[in-house]
């Protein structure tokens, strides 16, 4: 199950609005990556999807989807929205029972926790392996893996015997940590990943708005590729800000929300940006400045006094001196008015 197409006629900030996506291929998951200055409406986009399927909101908004065949697997409509609640309280049991809407909202550190527990436990139990620290061992990498790109300072560990079997972690340090002392990013890491894994989605429509609050940028650039490994023929709908989400998507999945006549309409890149780095990507998809305006400026002002030979005046001089302020005198900027000098004295 699918989203081919969403029509908005008026809800919220959207009017006459329609989007498209890409569909799962060969059972293969797929990432529709929804990008956009502020205000452009991506979260609302979000929203809007599960509100229709929980309110049923077919006066305003039409979606079409794929017809579900009778020998598929139970679908879902997953929500895992920006501002999760992180505020840590035990729980023994998590329900499994299937229901198609989702939303990852309510003690996310809590299940995630007792379902890492309930992992390494079963596994261990389908060990054949007669010693008991290396079935655990084993287990531990097993949950381990799909993070070790991450470069996760801080990784599971073991299960505190002690403790009901609690999950502990180990920082960086050698400090042993449950989850509710992880760091902002890492709860954001495995509170959502865990989440996800924990309803195993088949067949079934993700939502997630933000994924990159708290992570570190390496942890920003592997996060779709862990998503893209939970269950199978899934279709991820991502609402990010994230240049390093972004670069890290086919342009053929961007869905680009701008502002024109006072509408939000979606842009399909036909072409892939000049580069994937950080400034192409801030420029060219998200229409952000990839340096200060007043250091534009500065630039500007600068490269006129070096075309007209004026260097090494006073007025030059002071305005070099803000520029190296802020870079460095081997910056790619400094290094093309060096060889612009050079030139002149050649000639």
């Amino acid at each position: 199950m699918y989203i081919e197409s969403i029509h908005i006629k008026e809800f919220r900030i959207f009017k006459d609005l329609e989007i498209r996506f890409q569909p799962p291929e060969n059972g293969e998951n797929v990432n529709n990556v929804i990008a956009g200055v502020n205000g452009c409406g991506k979260t609302t986009l979000l929203e809007t999807f599960f509100e229709y399927f929980q309110d049923n909101l077919s006066d305003s908004v039409q979606i079409k989807i794929t017809d579900i065949p009778p020998n598929i697997e139970d679908p879902r409509l997953i929500f895992i929205p920006a501002n999760l609640n992180f505020v840590y309280k035990p729980t023994s049991q998590f329900n499994t029972n299937y229901q198609f809407l989702n939303l990852i909202d309510e003690n996310i550190l809590g299940k995630t926790e007792a379902y890492i527990r309930e992992y390494i436990l079963s596994i261990e139990r389908e060990s054949h392996i007669a010693n008991p620290k290396e079935r655990t061992s084993l287990a531990i990498s097993q949950f381990n893996k799909p993070f070790i790109n991450t470069k996760l300072l801080t990784t599971l560990h073991d299960l505190d015997k002690n403790r009901f079997n609690r999950p502990v972690f180990k920082n960086i340090k050698g400090d042993l940590v449950t989850i509710d002392q992880l760091s902002d990013g890492e709860k954001q890491l495995y509170g959502r990943v865990v989440a996800l894994i924990m309803l195993e989605p088949r067949n079934s429509m993700i939502l997630i708005d933000e994924p990159e609050i708290s992570l570190h940028p390496a942890w920003q650039q592997e996060i779709m590729k862990i998503y893209a490994n939970i269950g199978k023929n899934n279709q991820f709908i991502i609402a990010t800000h994230s240049p390093q989400i972004i670069a890290n998507t086919p342009y053929k999945n961007l869905i680009l929300l701008t502002q024109k006549n006072n509408r939000i309409i979606p842009v399909y890149p036909q072409h892939p940006p000049s580069g994937v780095d950080v400034n192409s990507i801030l420029t060219e998809i998200m229409g952000a400045d990839n340096r200060p305006k007043k250091l534009d400026a500065l630039y500007q002002q600068y490269r006129e006094f070096v075309e007209n030979a004026q260097e090494t005046s006073l007025e030059a001089q002071k305005i070099k001196a803000q520029i190296l302020q802020q870079e460095s005198a081997n910056s790619i900027f400094m290094q093309e008015m060096d060889f612009l000098i050079a030139l002149r004295e050649e000639l």
